[in-house]
């Protein structure tokens, strides 16, 4: 068929393109790659991450509260992070005052400083108690902090419980018509502090932790949810400069004159740009499946469930090729392509896959729902979406808006680019 022969000339001229078959291939893989290594993907033997270790300045200004006897929380966060459990995680070193430890890590002589407030025993054990432990961070790094801050908040979450312990009690007691008073919440909390203080002998059964190496899978799994979610981003941002790269053929075509002179036989337009527009999908088809098959197989990614997945590759393909064709139909000349592919293509790439930084940068979780909705002003972050739904675990029903918002759109963009490209030529 005529259709046929012209797609699979447009498919062999797009990779005999060294352009193509790097910004298609490559520069996604690469920019893992680098990542990888960055974050210790040479690994041990068995092929797991090293993680460089924390250095940590720590600085207890927490107190026994009179009620609780000599108990002190903050005594037991620094024990906890100075156990050999933790010693391929954390260095700690104690400093004598929030000062000295912020200027720690202002001088990178620490990346964090760990500041426990004078009232964190009393603060654990009363219902009203509001308290805060600062992390202080070294701003250029961010898998440290992240481990510490994550830390932090899983021992603080075990003295939540005494907070529920005297809710609960309250109310179970006020149902049964007994007088609670001040006096009474104040034993609950001392007999949850009592608990709390026989469990201190044992740090490991206060935090709930894993050995270490229950610890390095829990960390090689955060780096790898990483790796997977930098992968989708680069996929979505090279499957659409592939997209407008393998569109550029037509531009080429044009200005060679060997378009015009396609439109002077009996083959009809529908059928040449017919062709061409098909080359463009399966030209997608192929990078998205390579780009997934190489990343489970290199760096190991799980995808997904197979539905779901399949039905985001299907949305990203039809997306970045019909935009491809949209943002190609305006085009003059190969003179322009340059320029737009470099500028638009650019401008609506990054602010597509801002969701990514969002996801991967610990401290923007305030930003994430504006900074979400942004990146939906752009194709590309309803695609990257949809990956990041997939890596979760997400179900069809999870992906299945998605991907018919991105067929949606790419109606839209085909729709109008054909028509532009058909006026063009007629």
């Amino acid at each position: 068929m005529k259709i046929l022969d012209i797609a699979l000339k447009d498919l062999l001229r797009s990779f005999r393109s060294v352009f193509v078959l790097v910004f298609a291939f490559i520069l996604p893989l690469l920019t893992n790659v680098i990542f990888y290594f960055a974050f210790g993907g040479t690994g041990d033997d068995d092929g797991g991450f090293n993680l460089p270790t924390t250095k940590v300045q720590i600085v207890n200004l927490d107190e026994p509260a009179p009620r609780y006897g000599d108990f002190v929380a903050g005594d037991v966060l620094a024990e906890t992070m100075q156990n050999e459990t933790y010693a391929e995680l954390f260095e700690v070193t104690e400093a004598n005052s929030p000062e000295e430890a912020r200027a720690a890590v202002d001088n990178q002589e620490a990346g964090v400083a760990v500041i426990i407030p004078a009232n964190l025993t009393a603060a654990a054990f009363d219902p009203e108690g509001r308290v805060s432990i600062e992390i202080y961070q070294d701003p250029t790094l961010s898998i440290g902090p992240s481990i510490v801050r994550n830390f932090v908040s899983h021992f603080v979450d075990n003295f939540a419980g005494s907070k529920i312990a005297v809710a609960v009690a309250s109310e179970q007691l006020t149902e049964q018509g007994i007088a609670v008073d001040s006096s009474l919440m104040y034993d609950v909390a001392s007999q949850y502090a009592d608990w709390a203080q026989v469990q201190s002998h044992d740090t490991s059964a206060l935090f709930d932790a894993a050995p270490v190496a229950g610890v390095e899978q829990e960390e090689t799994s955060m780096i790898a949810q990483m790796m997977s979610t930098i992968m989708a981003g680069m996929m979505v941002f090279y499957a659409f400069f592939t997209g407008a790269s393998s569109s550029q053929s037509i531009l080429k075509e044009e200005e060679a004159g060997t378009l015009a002179r396609l439109f002077t036989t009996p083959t009809p337009q529908s059928t040449i740009l017919g062709g061409k527009f098909i080359a463009i999908f399966v030209t997608l088809v192929i990078q998205v499946a390579v780009l997934l098959l190489l990343s489970m197989t290199i760096f190991g990614i799980d995808w997904g469930r197979t539905l779901p997945v399949a039905l985001v590759a299907l949305g990203l393909i039809v997306l970045a090729a019909s935009f491809g064709i949209f943002v190609t139909s305006w085009l003059k000349g190969t003179k322009q392509a340059g320029a737009v592919y470099g500028g638009v293509l650019n401008i609506v790439g990054w602010v597509g896959i801002s969701r990514m930084f969002l996801a991967l940068v610990p401290g923007t979780e305030s930003f994430a729902p504006i900074g979400n909705a942004i990146s939906l002003t752009s194709p590309y972050g309803w695609a990257l979406w949809g990956w990041q739904e997939t890596l979760t675990g997400g179900g069809v029903s999870d992906v299945i808006l998605i991907v018919a918002v991105m067929l949606a759109m790419s109606t839209a963009f085909f729709t109008i680019g054909v028509l532009k490209f058909r006026k063009r030529f007629s």
